[in-house]
């Protein structure tokens, strides 16, 4: 199979699902925006109160409006940011319900796919082709939001309102996991479409599966990676404590951040590698 294979079937998968496609664009570049504008209307403030030579820590008369003004905004941003990382971190249930419904499950529930298939197109290639659509969707949006995030991140840590990297769902939005799971949403839902072939059943079962998949490498994550034991300021992924002094515990400092994402994006590109597979199996299988 060469990618000139794939050219008129992604064609086509691109103009059914051009709506679906563009809507996720602009929602990418929308969230992109909103957390770059807000990162630059904080330290604008954040500039305009130190000019003031008022400060949070200590407040003199006069400094009560510039001080409430620059925490208000500061929270608000914050609010924004866990939204727009909570959206990313949901992203790979749509992803997983989209190509279980709309893209796989759809058209084996209707029989448009013997369309196709009798069409030179034979069965890989049109799975290929309904894939790579979201994938790479996926892998040029994503990873770039997660720099963006990530960068935008870090100029928050010496604001009032900082954004932990162990914080759910931060942790979800700033690094690799982001793709792999929404890697992960594209294989699972593949599969369940092809598997149960009836749209709305498998879009549930997708859900159920990357829901399960989350929560358990969630709950397992600290796990990931040799935790330190020892003094420790701040919260960490150990226990999920707020930014508390805490003495004597097992914790991840920052610099674990690397280690457990790619261990965790690992154990995730290995299940959708999995799901891919086994979905090309039996789809091969079934045409036979």
């Amino acid at each position: 199979m060469t990618p000139s294979d794939l050219h008129g079937p992604f064609r086509v998968t691109v103009r059914l699902h051009r709506h679906a496609l563009w809507a996720a664009v602009a929602l990418v570049l929308l969230a992109a925006l909103a957390l770059t504008a807000g990162r630059w209307y904080v330290q604008s403030w954040a500039e305009d109160l130190a000019a003031t030579g008022c400060t949070v820590e200590r407040t003199v008369p006069g400094c009560g409006i510039q001080v409430r003004g620059f925490l208000s905004r500061s929270l608000y941003f914050q609010k924004v940011f866990h939204f727009v990382a909570l959206a990313v971190t949901a992203l790979p249930l749509l992803l997983a319900a989209f190509a279980a419904g709309p893209l796989i499950g759809r058209e084996l529930e209707s029989g448009t796919y013997r369309l196709q298939w009798t069409q030179s197109v034979s069965p890989a290639r049109w799975l290929a082709a309904r894939l790579a659509v979201p994938v790479a969707a996926v892998l040029l949006l994503l990873p770039a939001f997660a720099v963006l995030a990530a960068w935008i991140r870090r100029g928050t840590l010496d604001t009032w309102y900082p954004i932990h990297w162990y914080a759910f769902p931060f942790y979800g939005a700033i690094g690799p996991v982001a793709v792999a799971y929404a890697l992960l949403g594209i294989a699972v839902g593949a599969l369940a479409g092809l598997v149960i072939g009836r749209t709305v059943p498998a879009m549930a079962a997708a859900l159920a599966l990357v829901g399960t998949v989350g929560v358990t490498l969630t709950v397992l994550r600290p796990r990931f990676w040799p935790a330190l034991d020892g003094p420790v300021r701040g919260g960490n992924v150990w226990d999920f404590s707020g930014p508390v002094d805490r003495i004597g515990i097992r914790h991840h400092p920052e610099s674990h951040f690397w280690p457990l994402q790619l261990v965790e994006s690992a154990i995730l590109l290995t299940l959708a590698a999995v799901a891919i597979l086994t979905a090309f199996a039996l789809l091969r299988r079934r045409h036979r």
